[in-house]
């Protein structure tokens, strides 16, 4: 059974503040690092990078934004905020079979594509700790099984040639299919249970694949829509913003403008002159 008698979520230490245990701790400790951070491990004296403090030889490596590391019991941890100092945390015990086969490398940085399910199990984890609730205990446990699960997929998203290509063609067919249907309401949650794709993987591929965003995308394809409609003199410039998928007329003439150079009203007129 996994169990925690301490863990943090999105907690902020002072600015520059470190963490120095030489001689590690008695639990594992996972670490979602959301603050740029120097983190130091032990090396041989032989290594020519190696920077020297307390005495010992170290390898200094920067963190960033959503890395992770997993510390083993009794391993050496040292680490530093590079100016603000947060992260989400979780120190837990079990037993050795519990945690072996888990494929996360331990006592090294590892980035996770997407760490959207890691935060989200880490917040659903401190608050299961500060609560009251029957069971919570078996919650705990399963929750940090949860956590090492997410971590593991986290790390293993296939980045293949050949499964590149095959992400490429799904999204590439469902971009379509939004792009069509661009005046329903798309919004990141939808998106992302149609591609199957977290939220972090999402934007990762689309920019990749597309060189923008789903949102620049989306609005593209409505102020196309928007222009063509507005050659009909019948309908009301509201009425085109619905029909095109804004829902907020406001926002519909700020983008339009944008990327026209124009409000709807006076390219409308630009059209009906040009005719």
């Amino acid at each position: 059974m996994f169990r925690t008698d301490y863990c943090g979520y999105n907690v902020h230490n002072p600015n520059k503040d470190s963490i120095y245990r030489p001689e590690g701790r008695g639990d594992y400790l996972f670490l979602h690092i959301t603050s740029d951070m120097d983190f130091y491990f032990p090396r041989e004296k032989k290594d020519k990078k190696a920077v020297y403090k307390y005495g010992m030889s170290l390898t200094k490596v920067r963190a960033k934004k959503g890395d992770c590391i997993l510390y083993t019991p009794g391993y050496f941890q040292y680490y530093c905020a590079v100016s603000a100092f947060s992260n989400s945390f979780v120190h837990f015990t079990c037993d050795e079979d519990e945690i072996r086969g888990i494929q996360i490398p331990m006592n090294n940085l590892f980035h996770p594509v997407d760490d959207e399910a890691i935060v989200d199990t880490l917040r659903r984890l401190q608050f299961e700790y500060l609560s009251k609730q029957q069971r919570r205990e078996k919650m705990i446990d399963l929750l940090i099984r949860e956590l090492l699960i997410a971590a593991e997929r986290s790390i293993s998203i296939p980045t293949s040639e050949v499964e590149k290509t095959e992400v490429y063609a799904s999204l590439s067919r469902f971009r379509v299919g939004m792009l069509q249907r661009c005046s329903e309401e798309w919004d990141i949650e939808k998106i992302c249970k149609e591609t199957n794709l977290g939220r972090s993987q999402l934007y990762h591929y689309y920019k990749a694949f597309f060189f923008t965003t789903p949102k620049d995308d989306l609005i593209n394809a409505r102020i196309d829509k928007a222009k063509h409609l507005l050659s009909n003199k019948e309908l009301r410039i509201s009425e085109v913003a619905e029909q095109s998928g804004f829902t907020n007329i406001y926002h519909f003439n700020r983008y339009f403008k944008r990327e026209c150079g124009c409000t709807p009203s006076k390219y409308r007129l630009g059209f009906s002159i040009f005719l």
